[in-house]
């Protein structure tokens, strides 16, 4: 009776309406609702908006500088006269009023407006870079958690299975025992296994549960929905995986960007070498303005070009741009490195993958060996040649072979991912 109960139970639970979810779609769902996604989309962005601002750089700049002031005292010019007299004159007015246009531009930087837009370009390239970096890792974590959510599905109706296996196997028992033709040990035995299958299928039904809630968390859904996986996934086929990394994958081409940024500094710190030449042009308007000794409105234009060097005779530039080039030289270095890394990682992920599709295979074979074992003991005990703990013993093989078969399906697919994610496969943001 109870068997019937939890049986229900289960029916109950899985008639409830659920969410059908594709790969594609938690592909999807997944990329919106990811932070650390977010947050590299808004560093891509600022470091957009400083390579325009660094272009920007080439472009005359105009300041403008209006002011008015009222002075209570100004100067006197006073000049004594044959007569004995004096006459005098106020240099200046108590009020005053200045506006002052100025329009520079500049010739030449020595390298550090071009070096300036070169970083700018360089950064802009890496975050870009981190951003697909960041794409890529949530699609292979998504992948993972939705075949593990496929996994402990299929696991729940190997442990449904085993429990209905059970319950027949018990009740048979049960018919044969009132008959005379079984013992209370294999009554016994009939009971304990069927106990632990009403174990299994609880735990299994948790297990699946502990995955639906990380499933919902990744994709942003309430804790309160359900999900059901809405895939077909088909038996994989003889694989060659070619071990070669992708030349667009994000980890090669950020540490490409880190390379040009650490090069666009090096330029950088030698432009201090050199002096900075720039044209000006301005225009001025105001009360005096040039006529200190008038007080009327008047305005001139000027033009002209400006000299600006600095040098530090301590050595503060040399050292910078050696500075510059050894953090260029680590660059590269690093870039070097990355690349080994992937590669090594991608022939491991290559060699994985060809391991998972052998125990898919030898999982399928102990399963169809083990399923018509069961069936053939089925019978032998129906006609009181097996025994009863026998039979519970090769039913126990049987739910074990299936629950392998299950896992090792999605233990091929899983490595698949991990195959898409290290080669850069586009594969990796499709579906199944």
């Amino acid at each position: 009776m109870k068997t019937l109960t939890l049986i229900a139970a289960l029916v109950v639970a899985t008639s409830v309406p659920a969410r059908e979810l594709t790969l594609e779609q938690a592909l999807e769902l997944a990329s919106r609702h990811s932070f650390s996604l977010q947050k590299a989309r808004a560093l891509t962005d600022a470091a957009s908006a400083d390579h325009r601002a660094a272009r920007a750089e080439r472009f005359p700049t105009l300041s403008a500088i209006g002011n008015g002031t009222y002075i209570s005292d100004v100067s006197t010019l006073n000049i004594p006269l044959p007569t004995g007299q004096s006459l005098e004159r106020e240099v200046g007015t108590h009020e005053n009023y200045q506006a002052d246009l100025r329009l520079n531009l500049p010739l030449f930087t020595g390298g550090r407006i071009s070096g300036g837009i070169a970083l700018a370009r360089a950064s802009q390239e890496l975050h870009a870079a981190l951003e697909s970096a960041d794409q890529d890792k949530i699609a292979y974590l998504t992948r993972l958690e939705y075949f593990g959510l496929y996994r402990t599905t299929e696991l729940r109706k190997v442990a449904e299975a085993s429990l209905h296996r059970a319950d027949v196997i018990s009740r048979n028992v049960h018919s044969l025992y009132e008959a005379g033709a079984a013992d209370s040990v294999a009554l016994l035995d009939a009971q304990l296994a069927l106990i632990r299958a009403q174990l299994a299928v609880e735990q299994a039904t948790t297990n699946r549960r502990i995955s639906e809630l990380r499933m919902l968390t990744m994709l942003g859904l309430p804790y309160a929905e359900s999900l059901s996986i809405d895939a077909v996934i088909s038996s994989p086929t003889q694989v060659s995986p070619d071990a070669l990394v992708a030349p667009d994958k994000p980890e090669l081409l950020a540490a490409e960007a880190s390379t040009q940024v650490a090069a666009a500094k090096y330029r950088v710190s030698k432009a201090e070498y050199f002096p900075t030449i720039a044209a000006f042009g301005g225009y001025s308007y105001g009360k005096p303005n040039l006529d200190r000794f008038g007080n009327s409105w008047n305005d001139y234009f000027t033009a002209g070009a400006t000299l600006t060097w600095s040098f530090n005779v301590g050595g503060r530039t040399a050292n910078r741009s050696r500075a510059a080039a050894h953090s260029l030289e680590a660059s590269r270095s690093e870039r070097d490195q990355v690349l080994e890394t992937l590669t090594r990682e991608a022939n491991l992920a290559a060699e994985q993958l060809k391991l998972a599709y052998t125990r898919y295979q030898t999982s399928l074979r102990e399963f169809q060996i083990s399923e018509d074992h069961f069936r053939l003991a089925q019978g032998q005990h129906s006609d009181g040649v097996l025994s009863s703990n026998r039979l519970l013993e090769i039913e126990a093989d049987l739910t074990a072979s299936e629950a392998s078969l299950a896992a090792s399906l999605m233990d091929y697919y899983i490595a698949q991912s991990g195959y898409f994610y290290t080669t850069g496969s586009e594969n990796l943001k499709k579906g199944i």
